[in-house]
């Protein structure tokens, strides 16, 4: 994992944990369940958009919009590195 990994991972996490009270007070890892656990729902993906084009230049096409791009943080992370690169 590289450093730019790592912080992309942490950004993520940190406004996750901020935005979301489900995930607040609990550890987060790449396997933490985003959408099945309920701690997102579709009005939270679009915060999580906004979040990744705020913060990393991400725009989002429709195609991006599948949800095994969200499922965990793990796959969020991969999915934002993806588009960053």
């Amino acid at each position: 994992m590289t450093t730019e990994t790592i912080d992309v991972a942490e950004e993520i996490s940190a406004f996750l944990r901020g935005r979301f009270p489900a995930l607040a007070n609990q550890p987060l890892s790449a396997e933490t369940q985003l959408l099945a656990s309920g701690a997102i729902d579709s009005l939270g993906i679009l915060e999580l958009v906004t979040f990744l084009d705020e913060r990393f230049g991400i725009q989002l096409m429709d195609d991006d919009f599948d949800p095994a791009n969200f499922e965990t943080l793990g796959q969020l992370v991969a999915f934002a590195e993806r588009q960053r690169a």
